[in-house]
């Protein structure tokens, strides 16, 4: 009877980690950087990280949220070396898909403050 128990949990166990291991997971990530390229026919953007420099390639969709004060909504209005902040879902075996991005200061907006 002893054995039964200790096999049922080991194949539970395993059971747990396989489900688990590598699964269609979805993580939520936020990242702050700067526009390098913007591809709407590729429904990409490309950001430089602000604290790393890394650069990062995300997928962008219609409806990926893009909050910009005072001016209009959409990709349009994101100008390359813009700040922004990008929410997104980081899949495991698939492109990064951005959820929303929100425009912090343009290269403009700084350049001016200076």
């Amino acid at each position: 009877m002893k054995g039964l128990a200790v096999r049922i949990l080991l194949l539970a166990t395993l059971a747990l980690v396989v489900g688990t291991g590598t699964g269609g997971a979805h993580e939520e990530r936020l990242l702050v950087g700067r526009v390098e390229a913007i591809e709407p026919a590729r429904k990409l953007i490309v950001l430089i990280d602000a604290t790393g420099g890394a650069r990062r390639r995300l997928e962008v969709n219609p409806e990926t949220e893009v909050i910009a004060c005072r001016r209009g909504a959409g990709l349009g209005v994101l100008p390359v070396g813009a700040l922004v902040r990008v929410k997104y879902l980081e899949r495991a075996g698939a492109s990064s898909e951005a959820t929303s991005i929100l425009l912090l200061t343009t290269r403009r907006d700084a350049d001016a403050r200076r």
